[in-house]
Parts: structure tokens; C-alpha cells; sequence
């Protein structure tokens, strides 16, 4: 992967394939931008695809400072302004997905659409603060092995965790959040600090498809259920037995949705 300095962090990008229209994949809290490999392969075979790796995440610099939301969308930003000057469809999940928020509402100009899966515009719930601190916690002591099967609770429905025929989906991802370090830790408090953002959904003038997992538990129905109803013209796709991590479980219906609701949009231009 190719690395750019933006904003004075150093980020580790990649880009394939080739078409008249660019997706930017924005990733969530511990799976870097692998978790969109998927989705890369497929939308490789018609658009021009970017992936990246978060700063204080992945591949990219585990830099102290910087890791707040407001700050990673101004970097998703000057990575468009860098890379994508015309715009881009951007999709986002969970912590990507809060970022792509505050980059439509801030920067219309650069957002072509926008797809959100596991999306909260609100601040993180003052009930649920005292048990990330406890996980902070524990990771910042003792690593994220300990704290591993919760982490699989809350990226994945229970339908997915009770099936054996998808272990192997389930063993390839705590594999990845197995091998997180320790700083993972700073990403994750800015994100449980955010402040909400629904003052800004209005001026989110982009095309927006919400994709919310009807087994999500830390992004609850009714906060995605918030956002499409705040942002004009908005759609929710409901997604039974799934969990969080929706392009994870159902990839192939996932690529077929994205495909036909950017395929939709480019109908309509012409």
C-alpha cells in the first residue's frame, strides 16, 4: 500500500481498479481498511476504488493527537482533495460511518453519495461510558485478548456467532482483532467522546442509503432509524438476523445493494 502525508499524519491508502466514478470505503473501530477487501474486489470490476487505513489505526500512523471525529473527516477531506478533486461515493461503517456524516454535512462539494452502515449521529450514551472506560481499561493493561469474545459480540448479530457453518467467518475476523495493539485504545476513546451531530444532518444535500443490522448492538435501530429520518431524501435498508458488522455477514447482499443504489444514481444523471 502506498502511504500519503495528510494533514501531517502519514496514511497508508490503496487504490484499484478504474471507472468514471470513485467509492471512498471508510473503516470502523478495529477492523482497518481488510475489513472492505470484499468490497474492494467487486467494485474493482467497474469503479475506481480507495481504501485507507484510519490514522491510529491499521497501517497508518498511531499518532497521539488527530484521532477525534471532527479531525478524521477533515483528513477523509484533503484525502479526496488529494485523490478524488471531482468526488466521491463514500461509504462508511460504524466509526467511518460517523466521519462520513461530518463529511457530508461539511463538505457537500466532495460527497457524491453516501452509504452508512451501523450509523449514530448522537453522542455516545452517558449509561455506556463507565463500561468503555473499563475496557480501555483492561486493554491498555493487558492487550485485547482478554476482551476478544466480547469484541466478537459486538461486531457480529448472535444469528452469525450461533451458526457453525459461518465459523470461519467469525474465526478470520478474531484473528485481526486478536493482533490489535494496545494504542487501538486512543482511537477508541475519541470515538466513545464524540459529540452528536444531528444540528447537521440537514445540510447533507448527497444522496443517502442507512444499512442497519436488525441484530446491531451497539448502534441500536433507533439511532440509524434518526439519521435517515433527519437527512432529506433519505432511505433505511433494515437487515434481519445480521449484527453490526453487516458487509461482514451478508457480503453478497451488501455488494448487490451498494451496486444498484450507486448504479441507481448514475441512471438518474443521465
Amino acid at each position: 500500500m502506498p502511504d500519503i502525508t495528510i494533514r501531517g499524519a502519514r496514511l497508508q491508502y490503496e487504490e484499484t481498479g478504474a471507472g468514471p466514478e470513485t467509492i471512498l470505503f471508510i473503516h470502523g473501530l478495529m477492523l482497518a481498511s481488510e475489513s472492505w477487501q470484499a468490497q474492494r474486489d467487486y467494485f474493482a470490476q467497474t469503479h475506481r476504488v480507495i481504501t485507507y487505513d484510519l490514522r491510529g489505526q491499521g497501517r497508518s500512523e498511531h499518532s497521539k493527537g488527530g484521532l477525534g471525529l471532527d479531525s478524521l473527516a477533515e483528513d477523509a477531506a484533503e484525502l479526496l482533495h488529494r485523490l478524488a478533486p471531482d468526488g466521491a461515493h463514500v461509504v462508511g461503517f460504524s466509526m467511518g460511518a460517523f466521519i462520513a456524516l461530518r463529511l457530508g454535512a461539511r463538505h457537500p462539494a466532495l460527497v457524491r453519495s453516501l452509504t452508512l452502515v451501523g450509523v449514530s449521529a448522537d453522542a455516545e450514551s452517558w449509561r455506556k461510558l463507565p463500561a468503555y472506560a473499563a475496557m480501555i481499561a483492561l486493554v491498555t493493561l493487558a492487550g485485547v485478548g482478554p476482551l476478544a469474545p466480547r469484541m466478537m459480540q459486538i461486531l457480529f448479530g448472535r444469528t452469525i456467532l450461533a451458526d457453525p457453518a459461518r465459523a470461519d467467518v467469525i474465526a478470520r475476523w478474531r484473528a485481526v482483532v486478536d493482533a490489535l495493539p494496545k494504542s487501538i485504545v486512543r482511537a477508541a476513546a475519541a470515538s466513545a467522546l464524540r459529540r452528536s451531530v444531528r444540528d447537521e444532518l440537514a445540510q447533507i444535500t448527497a444522496p443517502v442509503l442507512v444499512i442497519a443490522g436488525e441484530e446491531d448492538q451497539p448502534v441500536p435501530l433507533h439511532h440509524q432509524r434518526a439519521v435517515s429520518a433527519a437527512i432529506p431524501g433519505a432511505r433505511i435498508e433494515q437487515v434481519p438476523a445480521t449484527g453490526h458488522a453487516v458487509m461482514l455477514e451478508q457480503t453478497e447482499w451488501f455488494n448487490d445493494r451498494l451496486a444498484r443504489f450507486i448504479g441507481g444514481l448514475a441512471a438518474k444523471q443521465v
